[in-house]
């Protein structure tokens, strides 16, 4: 009777954490900011795009660099003379600009994205180099930004007169990008699923064990 028992508390423990896992939520990539300015060595005044008026843009763009916050470099500091024109872009969470990044679409090799130390609020990080998303140049020029080789993403969207959809673009070999949460995803999926075979194989074998 204590062996059943036993066998009993020990199912239930692993059918609700299993529960618990499935239940906790896949890593988001915040697309809630309020706006993003951007601002260029090329360009006369900043570009704000808000969420209130373009959410997708304002979303698409705050992917470019949502991925990065907490995460090491992924890529060497490159020649200054290799990254083209700089592009700062600051993100507005809740009413107040939280991230700073310098993105550089034209970069040889692909995009790149530089984490300076200074962050808003009189706050720092520690500098590092990204490997960008491939869809920077698409993204940037979206915004109205004259991005040499960039493609708008929906029609009407060159030159800031469309918005891009949000996409998961990879960036190019080297760096991690979205792929490290998905995989990240996928264990937790597939963990989930194995504790409740187990848990129900276990409940499968008590009701034998009384039958």
């Amino acid at each position: 009777m204590r062996s059943t028992r036993r066998l009993l508390t020990v199912g239930m423990s692993v059918l609700l954490g299993a529960l618990a896992v499935a239940a906790v939520p896949a890593p988001a990539w915040a697309n809630d900011a309020d706006a993003v300015t951007i601002r260029g060595d090329d360009l006369p005044d900043p570009i704000v795009v808000r969420a209130s008026n373009s959410p997708q843009l304002t979303a698409a763009l705050h992917a470019e660099v949502s991925w990065l916050v907490g995460r090491s470099a992924t890529a060497d500091e490159p020649d200054p003379d290799t990254v083209g024109p700089r592009y700062v872009i600051e993100v507005h969470l809740d009413g107040e600009v939280r991230h700073r990044y310098q993105l550089y679409p034209l970069a040889e090799g692909g995009p790149r994205v530089f984490r300076p130390e200074e962050q808003p609020g009189g706050r720092t990080a520690d500098p590092a180099w990204y490997f960008g998303r491939l869809s920077m140049p698409d993204t940037l020029y979206a915004a109205g930004i004259d991005v040499p080789g960039a493609q708008p993403r929906v029609p009407g969207g060159g030159g800031g007169g469309g918005e891009p959809l949000p996409q998961a673009t990879p960036p190019p070999a080297g760096g991690d990008g979205m792929i490290a949460p998905w995989r990240e995803g996928v264990l937790l999926t597939a963990l989930a699923a194995l504790a409740i075979v187990i848990g129900l194989a276990l409940v499968a074998l008590l009701i034998r064990t009384k039958v």
